[in-house]
């Protein structure tokens, strides 16, 4: 009897390892679907970091309005909209490998389980709250993204809660549509819930003014920059942890846009 409960036991065993090794293999199976899909929309966007001029300007090149943006990006955007029509804008930030086209859908559900190109796919696609401005008016647009186990996506972010020289050496993030660039510099990084205030869509400046305070008494670092309620930020947003109601947020101030 007992030997028939341990061939049981260790047929049952067995079972449970093949059916997590299957479940490992397609998760990284579709990992990698979706590493080599973003690796080919990269080639619709080429990125340019530009070093200051250091040599004399001529007075004639003194009169003309200098670049406040250090990077530029050149979009073939006709191409990423033929693609997928909700394509609205390009996220960049280097030291964290981060250059990702962003879209917006009808809800906040679809593009966390498909692609760019509309591939289901657990790394689901760097989307926009479905509720915020394409124009990136609003005084608070959130841009979500999986926390993934390889890195990518937004699986590098949570970097930054343990390692402050990150964003205090590399301020600034980007994000370029098809007529603007815009600057944004990272003032605040913490952790909070998936229900907290950080995923209200602020819509008049008290709110904002409100929604501020609870960043300065919720931060894990946050950077001297003063922030007032009438400056417009992005919140990058991904979850902590497996199944976890954590969040992890990384917030940015726009500081400079320019027409492309």
């Amino acid at each position: 009897m007992k030997n028939k409960l341990w061939l049981i036991v260790l047929i049952v065993s067995l079972a449970a390892v093949v059916v997590s090794g299957i479940n490992v293999f397609r998760l990284s199976r579709e990992y990698q679907k979706g590493i080599n899909e973003y690796q080919q929309l990269e080639s619709y966007a080429s990125v340019k970091e530009e070093a200051p001029v250091q040599e004399e300007s001529t007075e004639a090149e003194e009169t003309e309005e200098e670049s406040l943006i250090p990077v530029s990006v050149d979009i073939q955007y006709d191409e990423l909209k033929r693609i997928n029509e909700d394509f609205a804008g390009w996220l960049y930030y280097e030291p964290l490998d981060i250059s990702y086209p962003i879209v917006r859908g009808n809800d906040n559900d679809y593009y966390t389980h498909y692609t760019f190109e509309g591939e289901k796919n657990s790394s689901g696609a760097i989307f926009m709250d479905f509720l915020n401005k394409t124009d990136y008016s609003d005084y608070n647009t959130i841009i979500y993204g999986h926390n993934m186990r390889n890195g990518t996506m937004f699986g590098s972010l949570k970097k930054m809660l343990n390692d402050s020289s990150i964003q205090e050496e590399n301020p600034n993030f980007y994000v370029f549509t098809e007529d603007k660039a815009y600057m944004y510099e990272i003032f605040a990084v913490y952790l909070t819930q998936a229900d907290s205030r950080t995923y209200d869509l602020i819509r008049n400046e008290e709110e904002q003014q409100g929604f501020l305070d609870y960043v300065d008494e919720t931060a894990t670092w946050r950077s001297d920059k003063v922030v007032s309620a009438s400056d417009k930020v992005m919140t990058l947003s991904t979850c902590h942890g497996l199944h976890s109601n954590n969040r992890t947020i990384i917030l940015g101030v726009l500081v400079a846009s320019e027409d492309r």
